[in-house]
């Protein structure tokens, strides 16, 4: 009797929670959007559920506040960010090779997320500096990045590639490269192609850091 009284339900509750995450889904993206547009602290509630198609309260169901929105709009983004990072370290490449791979695959996917990147250009201030990011999830995100960057960095020394310089230093200069090339790619309206600004970001980094004597022989490898 008990088992038969209890089955009914477990179909319910999954539906429930099915019904939900899709509500949650629908309302992150719609306010990705708004928040690329409006920025935090002008963005409302009101037209994120609008945006979203669904009502307050159910919005307020999935999700109890704006901040809270905001930290998961956040978080979903890292996690995938972070998930695809996991794919690039440990890839049987050389250190240089890994290095240029996780800069590629970081940028991206920021130019595949072009509402989330413009999200990040509107509400933080520096992308490279662990005390100017809004959400605990953002600190996280950051410090790991630049700690993955870091230790590449120090192999891609080690083993001759590039000149020896701070590798933390180095790190937190990638990141703000990309903040300002993608930052003026969409005052310029996106002008450049995805792979320009690949391009153009690889070629910086070598001509900062790559040893003298390798620099052309590196370089040809970007440009191929």
């Amino acid at each position: 009797m008990s088992t038969q009284a209890t089955e009914p339900s477990r179909p319910k509750s999954s539906l429930k929670e099915r019904k939900k995450q899709l509500y949650r889904e629908v309302i992150l993206d719609a306010a990705e959007s708004v928040f690329a547009e409006q920025g935090y602290d002008s963005a409302q509630v009101t037209h994120i559920a609008k945006s979203a198609g669904v009502s307050l309260t159910t919005l307020y169901r999935v999700l109890p506040s704006k901040w809270e929105i905001y930290r998961a709009v956040n978080q979903r983004r890292l996690d995938e960010l972070t998930t695809q990072a996991q794919g690039i370290v440990g890839g049987g490449k050389n250190s240089l090779e890994t290095l240029l791979a996780g800069i590629r695959m970081q940028l991206t996917f920021l130019i595949h997320h072009k509402e989330y990147t413009r999200m990040q250009l509107k509400d933080v201030a520096s992308w490279s500096t662990l005390g100017a990011q809004r959400t605990p999830e953002q600190v996280d995100g950051l410090r790991l990045g630049l700690s993955l960057f870091a230790s590449l960095f120090r192999r891609t020394i080690s083993d001759g590639f590039l000149v020896d310089a701070d590798p933390e230093f180095m790190a937190r200069m990638v990141v703000a490269t990309q903040q300002v090339r993608l930052g003026l790619w969409f005052e310029r309206d996106c002008d450049a192609s995805a792979d320009e600004l690949l391009s153009g970001v690889m070629t910086q980094l070598l001509r900062s850091w790559a040893r003298p004597e390798r620099l052309e022989e590196l370089l040809a490898g970007v440009r191929c």
